[in-house]
């Protein structure tokens, strides 16, 4: 009995290590298609471990539909993409999400909302988004002081 258990427990196991095998080589073939600008490739690779939740992959796909890259430029898709990515603890889709928040790319421009998404990512040491949320602070006192004056 404990032999059967020990079995099924490898067998889950290799199954669980292959599969993630592939999907970091089908990961690394599209981050490198990508940097050498052949986003056709790049597209291909990403797309379906981005519709399996690959954080990373929604992510880059985020980015290239932000920069239209292999793609037609889609803030609408991009915000999407980085959402997926930002809720799953992403610093680099939180902060391209503060971004297209505070930018209103893709989204309503909601100065509350970038913040919340500069702040997840600033929590995490992401110095854009540090400096970002600094910017919006100073900006959102700097507004409710005039309010005040007037």
């Amino acid at each position: 009995m404990i032999r059967a258990i020990k079995l099924l427990l490898l067998g889950m196991f290799l199954l669980v290590a292959c599969g993630n095998a592939g999907y970091a080589q089908d990961f690394q073939k599209g981050a490198e298609a990508y940097k050498k600008g052949d986003y056709a490739t790049a597209l291909r690779e990403l797309k379906p471990l981005a519709e399996q939740g690959n954080a990373w992959a929604q992510r880059d796909l985020g980015v290239m539909y932000a920069e239209g890259q292999g793609v037609t430029q889609d803030y609408k898709e991009a915000a999407q993409w980085f959402r997926a990515a930002a809720e799953q603890g992403d610093a680099k889709a939180q902060f391209n999400l503060g971004l297209m928040y505070a930018n209103g790319q893709g989204v309503t421009q909601d100065y509350k909302e970038a913040m919340k998404w500069y702040r997840k990512s600033a929590e995490k040491g992401h110095a854009n988004a540090q400096n970002n949320l600094g910017n919006l602070c100073k900006r959102s006192l700097t507004d409710s002081i005039f309010e005040r004056i007037d």
